[in-house]
């Protein structure tokens, strides 16, 4: 139970501003041809000091979470271990992999965003532009565009970045 606490007493609960920026991934665990049996949608990044993961709920939260590995290893990483095998999780890429093989296990359902720059678990502005890129991929889904968006606006979709500069942090 103390890893539990320790996961709600560090997750930062993220407000309105992110809902919005994210309206796709808030959304994706909700829609069953998404994501089927509506799993959480979780966003991380790994390096050889730390993890940092953004959890996108099925009940619409978006718990944003960063710790050491030292302190995961004494927290008893038993919440870490049912999130990485009950969530989808979303990784920059293969590097990311074996950091969280070397303290845990690698996620049962695992996607990779193919990101070639660095992503850095401690680096908000790096992590953000990652998170953007998750994002597209699901607003191009035809299940979540559709809500999100009129139905002559889903071609757009495509071709429209995310606007950053109204972000809060």
């Amino acid at each position: 139970m103390a890893s539990n606490s320790f996961f709600l007493n560090r997750a930062v609960a993220r407000n309105a501003d992110w809902q919005v920026n994210y309206p796709a991934l808030a959304m994706a665990s909700t829609i069953d041809a998404v994501d089927e049996r509506r799993k959480q949608i979780v966003v991380a990044a790994a390096d050889e000091t730390s993890l940092r993961a953004v959890f996108f709920s099925s009940l619409g939260a978006i718990l944003d979470f960063h710790a050491t590995w030292d302190e995961l290893e004494r927290s008893g990483k038993g919440w870490l271990a049912f999130t990485i095998r009950w969530n989808r999780w979303w990784l920059p890429n293969v590097d990311h992999v074996k950091w969280l093989e070397q303290h845990a296990f690698a996620p049962t359902d695992l996607r990779f965003a193919n990101r070639d720059q660095g992503v850095a678990a401690g680096d908000s502005a790096s992590f953000r532009r990652f998170l953007d890129v998750v994002e597209l991929r699901y607003r191009r889904d035809p299940a979540i565009s559709s809500v999100l968006f009129a139905p002559n606006a889903i071609a757009a979709v495509e071709t429209s970045p995310i606007n950053t500069a109204m972000r809060h942090s």
